[in-house]
């Protein structure tokens, strides 16, 4: 598999699937912002001035450029993708824009391509149910090989219909598989947000070593 398994990139994935589901009648009438929060997510998120963030499958920037804004000129955002075409994108919106803190990786589907505890925190935002089963505790360990000790990862993820993932009428992953991914990974699950109407927000922290 060089992206995923039609193609796609992990964050291209995400957009069709967030067009499809928009097109849908329960979300005739929301576009993502209503649903995503995305002010009260970053809120969340607790991004400091100066801080290096990595946004795990972008796609095409929904949460990189508001990173971006929240790490200030003084710090770096890994714009992170297994294909070329939306990092090309996100390059391009950051030329017009006059933004020199995000930088674009091109990544492989396990591997981040980023330095070693090289990042006070990672987002992973509806990548996970897209990338095939076996890979995602590597890609996971290879995030966490990303973060300082200390430093949170944050799973956004689409909730199930059911919490064990049976009668969805979409691609997803329970509560109970992310917490275990993320421990099985070497993390502590240590925070869950509950206003995410249509997805599980988690966030993990990496132990400090000794």
């Amino acid at each position: 598999m060089g992206t995923l398994p039609n193609g796609l990139s992990w964050g291209t994935a995400v957009l069709a699937l967030s067009a499809s589901l928009t097109a849908s009648p329960s979300l005739a009438a929301e576009d993502r912002d209503e649903w995503q929060q995305p002010d009260r997510v970053m809120q969340d998120l607790g991004i400091k001035p100066g801080a290096s963030v990595a946004d795990i499958g972008c796609g095409e920037g929904y949460f990189t450029l508001r990173l971006g804004q929240a790490v200030g000129q003084h710090g770096t955002v890994f714009a992170v993708e297994v294909s070329e075409a939306p990092l090309k994108r996100i390059r391009q919106q950051i030329q017009r824009e006059h933004v020199a803190n995000i930088k674009t990786v091109l990544s492989k589907p396990t591997n981040t391509g980023l330095p070693a505890e090289s990042c006070d925190a990672a987002l992973l935002c509806n990548v996970l149910h897209e990338v095939p089963r076996v890979q995602r505790l590597p890609l996971v360990q290879d995030v966490v090989r990303t973060l300082k000790p200390g430093g949170f990862l944050f799973v956004i993820e689409w909730r199930p219909c059911r919490e064990d993932g049976s009668d969805t009428d979409r691609p997803c992953m329970s509560r109970k598989d992310l917490v275990k991914l993320g421990t099985n990974a070497g993390l502590s699950h240590d925070a869950q947000f509950h206003y995410l109407k249509r997805q599980v927000f988690l966030r993990f922290r990496k132990p400090v070593q000794p």
